[in-house]
């Protein structure tokens, strides 16, 4: 990876990568999309009305 580091560009240390590893370890996860959330629940309640048990 690159880093620019006062307008040079350089590779990053074994350390940089560490902790930017790190930190993206430890972003929360990415909630689903209205769209997403929408398209589950529609998928959803068609398997219900469809009489299906929801495991294939």
């Amino acid at each position: 990876m690159r880093i620019c580091d006062n307008g040079i560009y350089r590779d990053a240390t074994a350390e940089e990568l560490a902790e930017l590893e790190a930190m993206e370890q430890a972003q929360p996860p990415i909630s689903p999309t209205v769209t997403e959330r929408l398209s589950a629940l529609e998928a959803a309640m068609l398997e219900l009305m469809m009489g299906g048990t929801g495991d294939g």
